[in-house]
Parts: C-alpha cells; sequence; structure tokens
C-alpha cells in the first residue's frame, strides 16, 4: 500500500492547510503546519484529519432530501492542479455529465448511501466523492449538511435550460412550498445539451494589482455569464495556492459544452501569458 496520506484541518475551507505527505517524517512536518494555526475562519486548528490518499478525479455531489428521500440536483468535476509550489489549486468546477451517464448514478447511489448511513433525512448535502483510478469506483472524501458554497454562483449556471434547469436553491425552496415538485423530480438530473463552469483565476506574480487588461476580453466570450473579482485594482496580489487566495473567479454558460471548455482554456491561456493582470513587482533594495 502507498505510504502518501493526506493530512488537513477538521474545520476549515477552500483547500486551506492541505497537504499531501508522501512518508511519515513528511506527515510529522505537516501536522506542525497545520496544528494551532489560524483556519480561514481565524480559529486556531485544534485536530488534525490523516486521510488515505486517494489517487482519482475528485466531484462534487450536491442533494436535497425530503424524509430521506434523496435527489441529486448537480453534479460538478473539480479541476485541480499543482501551482505554485502547491498541490491543489483550484482552476475551475464544471457541471459534469458522461456520455451514458453510468458515472453519475454510480456516485448517486454511493452518495446516497452515505447519507442514509449518517441517518440523514432532510435538507441540503454537499458530498465530495473521488472516482477512483483503476477502481472505477467512488470513495467519500467528505460530506457536509449543507448547500453548495461559492456564494450562490451554481444557481445561475445551472438554472438555464440548456442545462439542468433547477438549482439546489429552487429544489430546497420547492421542498418548503411546493413539495409536489420535489417529488416529481428524477433521482439525478437527466441529460442536458449545454455545460457550464466556474472558472478559478491563478495569479502567478506577487506584487499590487493595478488592473485587469485581459478582461475584457475574457466579458466578449460567447459563454461568459459574469465575473466575481476578489482581488480589486489596488490591492495587494499573491501567488494562488488554494481557493483562498484566488483572485476571483468567472462563471461560463452556454448551449454547448465544447464552447464552454474552449473559452475556459482561454482565459487560463491569458494568465499563463501574463496577459490578465498588470501588477506592480515589489523592488528589493540591496544593501551593502
Amino acid at each position: 500500500e502507498s505510504p502518501w496520506c493526506v493530512l488537513k484541518p477538521t474545520k476549515s475551507a477552500g483547500s486551506d492547510g492541505v497537504f499531501v505527505a508522501k512518508d511519515l517524517a513528511e506527515a510529522e512536518m505537516r501536522f506542525g503546519d497545520i496544528f494551532g494555526k489560524a483556519n480561514v475562519f481565524g480559529e486556531a486548528n485544534q485536530t488534525v484529519l490523516v486521510q488515505e490518499f486517494l489517487k482519482g478525479t475528485e466531484y462534487v455531489i450536491d442533494s436535497v432530501s425530503v424524509e430521506g428521500q434523496h435527489k441529486c440536483v448537480a453534479i460538478w468535476e473539480y479541476d485541480k492542479r499543482p501551482r505554485n509550489g502547491a498541490q491543489f489549486v483550484y482552476f475551475g468546477m464544471r457541471l459534469y455529465q458522461s456520455v451514458d451517464g453510468a458515472r453519475e448514478e454510480a456516485m448517486k447511489q454511493y452518495t446516497h448511501q452515505v447519507l442514509d448511513a449518517l441517518n440523514v433525512r432532510h435538507g441540503p448535502s454537499h458530498a465530495e466523492v473521488m472516482w477512483l483510478h483503476g477502481e472505477e469506483a467512488p470513495c467519500l472524501v467528505e460530506v457536509g449538511c449543507r448547500p453548495h458554497g461559492g456564494e450562490g454562483t451554481f444557481v445561475d449556471l445551472v438554472e438555464p435550460a440548456s442545462c439542468i434547469g433547477y438549482s439546489k436553491l429552487s429544489v430546497m425552496l420547492d421542498a418548503v412550498e411546493k413539495p409536489y415538485r420535489f417529488h416529481r423530480l428524477p433521482s439525478r438530473p437527466e441529460h442536458f445539451d449545454g455545460g457550464a463552469m466556474e472558472v478559478c483565476l491563478v495569479c502567478y506574480e506577487e506584487g499590487k494589482l493595478v488592473g485587469y487588461p485581459g478582461l475584457e476580453q475574457i466579458k466578449a466570450l460567447p459563454s461568459f455569464h459574469s465575473v466575481e473579482i476578489k482581488t480589486k485594482p489596488g490591492d495587494s496580489i499573491c501567488k494562488t495556492i488554494d481557493f483562498m487566495t484566488t483572485p476571483g473567479s468567472v462563471m461560463l454558460v452556454h448551449e454547448s459544452g465544447a464552447q464552454v471548455e474552449e473559452d475556459a482554456e482561454f482565459i487560463h491561456a491569458l494568465e499563463e501569458e501574463g496577459k490578465l493582470y498588470n501588477i506592480i513587482r515589489p523592488v528589493r533594495i540591496m544593501s551593502f
């Protein structure tokens, strides 16, 4: 078995404090990097979770439950890549569907069995599941009884008719106000023709942000829907190492999934070519 493991705070978010250790010595070092340090909520980490390292593709299974009946309302595929010395840099999250639906069905059934085991009977849930390479089967990373995060940007990505046509938020409201609509929903979304993605911006430099000269090109893309800017002109900007250090995100949605993928790669190319950001780099004065 592989000696690799994953260490992370038991209470945090956005890949904050998540490390992969390749041996015991590195695991001990990473434990020290997490324990007692402040997490994204400003609280000191009092416990550290050690998990088996899972090699595969990570997905989000969003569900809503009413009296023990579960409905999968969306499945998302994470795009995380090693960058800037970090192991899990968010490049985006795409609305997922396969050609035959077999992977979605397996992940839905598995996740809903997890909800049953945890006695989750009411409300939203947000599960992260790894589709294991070589085994072609799902394995739980974690699950929380909460709505999908991201400040609600997912709503506009899934509700268009070219995509799912409803969202986790609309289903949560229907479960209270019009429960018959909940019961009419399929156990998971039916096949859709369009595509949607939240593209997370990645910065490769640090300094003072002057502006986003490439932003107008992004807004002209066929699938552009909206943009959320977290790091504003005049702010300090750092290299992106996790979800908390991304300068912002771009929401793409289109009746063609291929167009969404093409536009997402255009955005990442702009960043890699240094055309998206205008940054004043810090000047280091040498003393003699």
